[in-house]
């Protein structure tokens, strides 16, 4: 992929390894709107899921190396390899369902892979949990370009998601007897 071509239609580039991964991470980070709406909502999930996969392992090395703590590294790992897919699916159902947005499953994924690059960073204290606020941003400003649909409906479509993941993992929580978080007295 010739450097002109790849400035233009953004997707990263397995072939060109560390300058295709820098230059997607640095564009979803620092220039989005540029990002989406020169990125390809078509083309296959590969580049975007290698992209995705990278951004996990690094982010999972990191909370290894901070936390030193097996279950929240295959925690981590789980939700960055795993619930990409499922929000990309449960955002195309809403975003095409409910406010007839024109795009596919594809396009959903890629969005949600490629705002995987806040993992990078994620991993620091306190700065995960604001970051993962960017993270939806990215998500919502990428439905938007790819689905053709206003920000403030796939603002909406990004919200229903977060609810339905809130009421999933709570009865999931209540169900198996799992303590939610405690006070201190």
């Amino acid at each position: 992929m010739s450097s002109s071509y790849h400035n233009t239609i953004n997707d990263f580039d397995p072939g060109n390894f560390l300058r295709s991964f820098f230059h997607t991470a640095k564009a979803v980070l620092f220039s989005p709107r540029s990002f989406y709406e020169g990125m390809r909502s078509e083309g296959g999930i590969r580049n975007p899921c290698i992209f995705l996969t990278c951004c996990a392992l690094t982010h999972a090395v990191f909370v290894g190396l901070t936390l030193k703590k097996g279950a929240i590294i295959a925690l981590s790992l789980f939700n960055g390899l795993v619930m990409p897919f499922l929000t990309a699916w449960i955002l195309y159902v809403i975003v095409t369902g409910l406010f007839k947005g024109s795009g596919t499953y594809e396009a959903a994924f890629r969005v949600t892979a490629y705002s995987a690059a806040t993992a990078l960073i994620s991993w620091v204290p306190m700065g995960g949990f604001l970051l993962e606020f960017y993270r939806l941003y990215l998500i919502t400003l990428g439905l938007s370009y790819v689905f053709s649909v206003k920000f403030s409906r796939t603002l909406l479509a990004v919200c229903i998601t977060v609810a339905i993941y809130v009421v999933v993992f709570s009865s999931l929580n209540i169900m198996t007897g799992t303590p939610g978080p405690t006070t201190v007295p």
